[in-house]
């Protein structure tokens, strides 16, 4: 999608939709609080700059953040460039509408790993330090568009534009929205929140180096202290390097839980707690979770506990709940095996 078509943008998505989607007659209607899976392609920057490149995946990034935060699916960044891949799509290409389709359209019918229902296309121009975002959602179930939204103010405020953006598009939709204030830890921060530890937390998260990552995010923890998503996400990477001890520490200077990954963070201190022999805490740190939302991590966690306990029976009814949840979890087969053990030893 470029700015030269933007002109003649409804008559060639109409056309592109038409083609590229299959015909299924009218939309269902919806139900009262719908719940949908978005594709968030990174911002097409109206004046290309390598210094700010950041910002076209930050803008896909945060308002998933914002969608998740509204109860909704959104596809992960690394199954949508495992999809470019499948498309011989550089992860770092423009995007064009009809490869935005293309895209959209693949998810869409994917057979395995997750799909989408809709996409989300969006482009943004900053000059002299103010910023004017667009962005629209289309459905990939039918051949609808919604209309650009857009938001417009000085860059220092980003994150709350970026939040009405959500709410905006949202709404449109038809999904409720109202308590994406409440969702917003960072945002609710207002001027007050740093941009450079934003600028820090959004590298963390799409370099491609595990110790870059590291430096990135325990930057943004720097220059934000206690930021909740930094803190969560850095504790997550220092989890999976076998680095316990440091991961729960960090962990432990979130200011707040790090919507809209509280469930899982609360899931994390757990297995972390379980891991040190304190199955009390490790419980109570269960429970928070399930009462947030019901994650495959909760669920795998609940397994490690049942096991802790003596109770295999248990233990494998949480793994099926956790597969059902999360499929492709690397941890499912692995405790499974885990479980079966002591009945392989004893034949």
């Amino acid at each position: 999608m470029s700015g030269r078509l933007a002109s003649r943008l409804p008559a060639l998505l109409a056309l592109l939709l038409a083609c590229a989607l299959p015909a299924r007659g009218e939309s269902p209607a919806r139900d009262e609080s719908p719940t949908h899976s978005y594709l968030l392609l990174p911002f097409e920057d109206s004046a290309p700059d390598p210094p700010r490149d950041w910002l076209r995946e930050a803008m896909s990034i945060s308002l998933g953040e914002y969608f998740r935060g509204a109860g909704q699916g959104v596809v992960e960044r690394e199954d949508r460039i495992l999809a470019m891949e499948e498309l011989s799509v550089p992860a770092d290409a423009p995007l064009t509408l009809a490869t935005s389709i293309k895209l959209g359209r693949h998810l869409a019918t994917a057979q395995d790993g997750p799909r989408a229902d809709r996409l989300v296309v969006g482009k943004f121009s900053l000059d002299q330090g103010q910023i004017t975002l667009s962005a629209r959602v289309l459905s990939l179930d039918s051949n609808r568009s919604g209309p650009w939204k857009e938001k417009q103010g000085s860059l220092k405020d980003l994150l709350e534009l970026q939040r009405s953006l959500s709410h905006s598009l949202l709404r449109d939709d038809g999904v409720p929205a109202d308590n994406l204030a409440a969702a917003a830890d960072d945002a609710e921060a207002g001027r007050a929140f740093p941009l450079v530890a934003y600028e820090s937390y959004i590298r963390g998260l799409i370099d491609p180096g595990p110790g870059r990552q590291q430096f990135l995010l325990r930057k943004a923890v720097e220059q934000s202290p206690g930021y909740p998503k930094a803190c969560f996400h850095l504790g997550r990477i220092l989890a999976k390097a076998g680095k316990g001890r440091e991961a729960e520490a960090i962990l432990k200077k979130a200011s707040a839980d790090p919507v809209p990954y509280s469930a899982q963070y609360h899931a994390l201190l757990g297995s972390l707690a379980l891991e040190g022999g304190r199955l009390p805490d490790a419980e109570a740190e269960a429970g928070k979770s399930l009462s947030l939302e019901e994650t495959a991590e909760v669920r795998i966690l609940k397994a490690r506990i049942a096991l802790s306990h003596g109770d295999p029976g248990t233990a494998r009814a949480e793994m099926d709940r956790a597969a059902a949840l999360d499929p492709e979890n690397p941890d499912i087969d692995a405790l499974r095996r885990q479980i079966e053990r002591p009945a392989d030893s004893s034949r």
